[in-house]
């Protein structure tokens, strides 16, 4: 196992399921890329919130915008990992605008992905139905194994294992 992917959206559920990514990367001397996916719909969504507030923005495209949230996901990225005290991998960050599920099944074979480690929403029933679960489908779609990790012990104020 030489390149691990590890989704990540800045939720508790990520940061848990990177942490078990990270152990991953550890016990096999492979690279772990994190990646976080910019929906169209969350570029296009903030700036509607922005006029409706009656906010002062500057007239930027939408490719500006996209750009902008690109360069604000990265930044995010370098505070989280100056936190986490990352030693022994080699890490790198990845963004990218789209469909979460394709661009994640891109990525797979863009960096020759042996492993997919996400977090999942624990969602059941008509909820999964209606909204659908991107680790559901990632899982349905792979070519490569993916480990699916249910962050149960958050919601009971356990907290994220280091």
């Amino acid at each position: 196992m030489k390149t691990i992917l590890a989704p990540f959206d800045f939720s508790e559920r990520s940061e848990y399921a990177f942490n078990i990514a990270r152990e991953f990367a550890v016990a096999f001397g492979a690279r772990l890329i994190l990646f976080f996916v910019i929906s169209q719909e969350q570029a296009m969504f903030a700036k509607e919130i922005m006029v409706e507030s009656n906010v002062a923005i500057p007239d930027y495209s939408d490719e500006e915008l996209l750009k902008r949230k690109k360069k604000h996901v990265m930044q995010q990225f370098e505070t989280f990992i100056r936190k986490q005290k990352i030693e022994n991998i080699a890490l790198s960050t990845e963004v990218d605008v789209g469909n979460p599920v394709e661009k994640i099944l891109e990525a797979i074979k863009k960096f020759k992905v042996d492993l997919v480690v996400m977090g999942t929403h624990g969602r059941t029933g008509i909820n999964l139905a209606l909204v659908g679960s991107v680790a559901e489908k990632i899982v349905r779609l792979s070519p490569v194994p993916v480990t699916t990790v249910k962050a149960t012990g958050i919601s009971k104020g356990r907290g994220i294992p280091k």
